[in-house]
């Protein structure tokens, strides 16, 4: 494991927060609209007995699914703002990304080259041996 791999997968950990996020948000406020749309039909309509079963079971589908977007972004606003509020620090961890990575690179690539001729005198020792 490369020592820049745990860096990359918080940022992208709080870029993937902050896009689930606004999704549950999004997802929240459609189940709003359904569940308005749905209360308005039972309202204003005189539905038989069969329609009115259909679209309390559809309440009920729409009420968990709100219900489950509004948790998730309960759980995820925390991040989703720490992450915002703190542009500057996300900021330098992206660099420090970069700069981290950059020495991982210079390191795989890097090599060695004798400066002295240590190495050549002690091979021929060896070989008159």
């Amino acid at each position: 494991m490369n020592d820049s791999e745990p860096i990359a997968a918080f940022l992208d950990y709080l870029r993937e927060t902050s896009r689930q996020c606004k999704q549950a948000a999004a997802d929240e406020r459609l189940a709003d609209e359904q569940t308005q749309d749905i209360l308005h039909r039972l309202e204003l309509y005189a539905d038989d007995y069969h329609e009115t079963a259909r679209l309390a079971k559809l309440l009920r589908q729409v009420r968990q699914s709100r219900r489950k977007a509004k948790e998730s972004f309960e759980r995820l606003n925390p991040v989703s703002t720490w992450a915002r509020e703190n542009q500057a620090v996300v900021k330098r961890l992206e660099q420090l990304l970069g700069t981290v990575r950059k020495a991982e690179e210079r390191q795989q690539k890097r090599l060695w080259m004798p400066r002295t001729e240590v190495l050549d005198k002690q091979n021929n020792s060896n070989s008159e041996r």
